[in-house]
């Protein structure tokens, strides 16, 4: 996984030939999914046979756009990423305990 900023994506138009956002290898394997997030995210990665770690986004170092980033989970063998998700930062409590003005 790695952290790269948006803006080193450039837009293109139809016909275009696409940005690379990885350098794939066979060391790094294929990409499993992107998510856009903030420093303030979380990420939840889930293996195939029930493995789940958590991660602070602001601990994944900010790379370019066309790198081969880090190890997010060490995978046990036989075992696949099952699925990603991004969670956003807890509202303030306060948030949810004041009642509703009218």
């Amino acid at each position: 996984g790695k952290r790269a900023d948006i803006a080193d994506f450039r837009v293109i138009k139809r016909g275009g030939k696409g940005v690379i956002a990885m350098n794939v290898t066979e060391k790094t394997g294929k990409v499993m999914a992107m998510r856009e997030v903030t420093e303030q995210d979380d990420i939840v990665i889930i293996t195939a046979r029930g493995m789940v770690i958590r991660q602070h986004v602001r601990d994944i170092r900010i790379m370019g756009r066309n790198t081969q980033g880090v190890r997010l989970i060490n995978l046990n063998n036989g075992d696949h990423i099952a699925d990603i998700s991004r969670l956003a930062e807890e509202e303030d409590e306060e948030e949810f305990t004041k009642p509703a003005e009218s």
